[in-house]
């Protein structure tokens, strides 16, 4: 007797939703800014030109929003870059006399840390909490790692290098710099960091926090 060949039927393919990540602080003040704000999550998507997919995705901790979207966030958002990395934003800071030390001073422990791009380039935030005119990072470029996406209006900027050799270009002139060296410049002017020294280059970078330009 033969047998009966029985083919099984192909199982239906199982489709998931992309499992979210745990929230971030970012995630987490992002959506709890903007709901005491009393904005949507349309709304805001057209104040900052920011989509309202990536808004969702930011604030469900599925993506990691670069430099350039912070920046938009928080100025749609009328917030300081350093209260989109605090959990909570006491009142008494907004007290006249009252001053706490995460007015004025960022432990090592506390500081915010984010990677703006795939490629390696990863920050530390310097700045303590609260509202200030001058923002300081520590900034670490991974080997042949460029900074593709800066933020451009007035005021200056400045910084020392720490470890390693970095391509700094500014305007049309384009120089190195070692551990050691200082640099300060227009922030009004076009202008690109590069690692070329085959070990992670490290610097200390300030900026001022007026509304910047961001160059698209």
């Amino acid at each position: 007797m033969n047998a009966i060949n029985v083919k099984a039927r192909p199982r239906p393919l199982e489709t998931t939703a992309p499992a979210e990540k745990e929230p971030s602080v970012v995630s987490r003040r992002l959506r709890d800014v903007r709901t005491k704000k009393g904005l949507s999550v349309n709304e805001l998507a057209a104040r900052s030109s920011v989509s309202a997919g990536m808004i969702s995705q930011i604030e469900r901790g599925i993506s990691s929003p670069s430099v350039k979207t912070l920046e938009r966030l928080r100025t749609a958002l009328d917030v300081s870059l350093t209260d989109l990395f605090s959990e909570s934003v006491s009142e008494d800071r907004e007290r006249p006399g009252v001053r706490r030390e995460g007015c004025f001073v960022r432990r090592r422990a506390s500081r915010p840390k984010f990677s703006v791009q795939a490629s390696g380039l990863r920050k530390e935030l310097l700045t303590p909490e609260g509202q200030h005119d001058l923002q300081f990072m520590l900034i670490h470029f991974d080997p042949g790692t460029s900074s593709t996406e800066v933020l451009m209006g007035a005021g200056e900027k400045g910084g020392m290098v720490l470890t390693g050799k970095l391509e700094l270009m500014v305007g049309d002139e384009t120089v190195e710099i070692v551990e050691g060296d200082s640099f300060q410049f227009n922030s009004a002017l076009a202008h690109r960091v590069r690692n070329v020294s085959p070990e992670v280059a490290s610097v200390i970078w300030f900026m001022d926090t007026r509304r910047p330009r961001v160059e698209m």
